[in-house]
């Protein structure tokens, strides 16, 4: 078994485009109600202040590295939560293939081996407990799938176990697993993660040796599940990267922040650290892809919050995955709530964090294509820019007018396309096709949309709503 981690990014790092957006959280006076706060032996309230300097303001990395060793004097003093039911839940979905079996080569489960895979995930929701500090509660589920796995990417990827996770709904879990024992198996690595390719959440495949170094004390789970949050926190959420550190970086957390003492501590001493001191209780909060949430870093954008929906539409077989085949009647578009177009039926669904995940949405994702629809409700007739991210190939109109066409798959952004719209008092419909192009068939899928001002500013007074609703109001 090799020992070569790797990690699969199949979004684009959307912080760099972020800059001079400052959250609106005033550094100075959190920092000065922190200060009291110690001096009156309120820990609890210390800990809340500089946690919101950490999680919602810009910092240098020195001013990071600060703020953490704060953490680390006030959390040993604070109020931990010792009641599951008050911790924000994140959900794991665990699959292991019995059977591994690629031509003459065949590697089945055994009774014992199938124990330790759901003894890890107890092990894997008590480390998170405890590292949290209660602000996490692991909600798992671990099920045999009897059907062989006839296909191996050097992983269990997900373009070769995706299809056999039927009873998995979209939506339902933050992270997914699956393993296979992959003893004698040409392998590339003993786990691998990639974004919100499944179903709507992070996946992680791991090669189990059988020996229970996969399924033992979990921390071959934590390693790459770190990774998982990384994603979450960076480019659903758009935290900046100095606050949570690759978890392959050698237990480097900067200067002055946490280093190994040589003969003392292990890897798993780092990632403990990370999850200890380099998430705050509003990063626990937030760092599930199943339930919407804004943090200042994602508010200054003002990015539209929902949208209808229709699909999925099949394009395997037609050209560009069906870019230019009209699912519905492109020429004529009125969307609405309960509406039945081209065998399906226009839905609400949330933004959560940087975009609508379609793979949130719908099922199968494969060379498939869906719509989405908004209206952005102006005070008054205006010049404005339409700025849209598509983690694929889109189409977008406003108010039945072609305003953007582009056919080539990319991760998902946001201002990818900027187009110059004249609005109209009052309703601006907004409709997007995305079209998942399959070049990476387990890519991400997903769209945003926001209206500014030629500098880019977010426009003032704009309210969104869905066709066939009542507007949302100022967002």
């Amino acid at each position: 078994m090799k020992t070569l981690w790797f990690t699969v990014c199949c979004l684009v790092a959307l912080t760099a485009s972020l800059a001079g957006a400052a959250p609106a959280v005033d550094a100075q006076a959190e920092r000065a109600a922190a200060a009291k706060a110690e001096q009156a032996g309120d820990s609890d309230a210390a800990l809340l202040h500089y946690e919101n300097v950490y999680d919602s303001t810009p910092c240098t990395p020195e001013e990071y590295v600060a703020l953490r060793r704060k953490f680390e004097e006030l959390q040993p003093k604070a109020k931990r939560n010792d009641d599951p039911a008050k911790a924000p839940v994140y959900h794991v979905r665990s699959f292991a293939f019995r059977t591994l079996q690629v031509g003459d080569r065949k590697n089945t489960y055994n009774e014992k081996q199938l124990k330790d895979f759901e003894k890890v995930h107890v092990a894997w929701a008590q480390e998170v407990w405890k590292a949290s500090s209660g602000q996490c509660r692991l909600d798992w589920k671990a099920t045999v799938i009897d059907k062989p796995l006839t296909r191996f990417d050097g992983f269990p990827s997900p373009e070769a176990c995706l299809l056999f996770f039927e009873a998995l709904k979209p939506g339902e879990a933050d992270h997914v697993t699956a393993y296979t024992l992959s003893s004698g198996f040409p392998s590339s690595c003993w786990g691998g993660t990639m974004g919100s390719v499944c179903k709507g959440a992070t996946y992680s495949g791991f090669n189990d040796g059988g020996d229970g170094g996969t399924c033992g004390d979990a921390e071959v789970q934590v390693h790459e599940w770190l990774h998982a949050l990384e994603m979450t926190l960076k480019w659903h959420q758009m935290y900046p990267d100095a606050i949570f550190p690759n978890p392959d970086a050698g237990c480097n957390c900067g200067p002055k922040c946490w280093q190994p003492t040589p003969g003392k501590n292990s890897l798993y001493d780092w990632y403990r650290h990370i999850l200890g001191v380099h998430m705050t209780r509003k990063m626990w909060r937030e760092v599930s892809l199943t339930r919407p949430s804004e943090n200042p870093w994602l508010a200054k954008l003002k990015l539209c919050p929902r949208f209808a929906t229709l699909g999925p539409f099949d394009g395997g077989g037609k050209d560009k995955n069906g870019f230019d085949a009209a699912f519905i009647d492109e020429a004529n578009l009125k969307p609405a709530l309960g509406k039945q177009e081209g065998g399906r039926t226009w839905r609400a669904a949330d933004r959560a964090g940087a975009f609508l995940n379609l793979a949130g949405v719908y099922y199968p994702v494969e060379r498939q294509a869906a719509y989405a629809a908004v209206i952005a409700r102006s005070p008054e007739a205006r010049a404005a820019q339409v700025r849209l991210g598509a983690a694929s190939a889109c189409k977008a109109w406003h108010n039945g007018k072609p305003i953007v066409s582009a056919p080539a798959w990319r991760g998902c952004g946001h201002d990818q396309d900027k187009v110059d719209v004249q609005l109209v008092k009052g309703d601006n419909l907004f409709v997007i096709k995305a079209v998942n192009s399959g070049n990476v068939d387990w890519a991400d899928w997903g769209v945003n949309l926001r209206l500014t001002d030629a500098a880019g500013q977010p426009l003032e007074g704009i309210e969104y709503a869905l066709p066939g609703e009542a507007a949302a109001g100022p967002r």
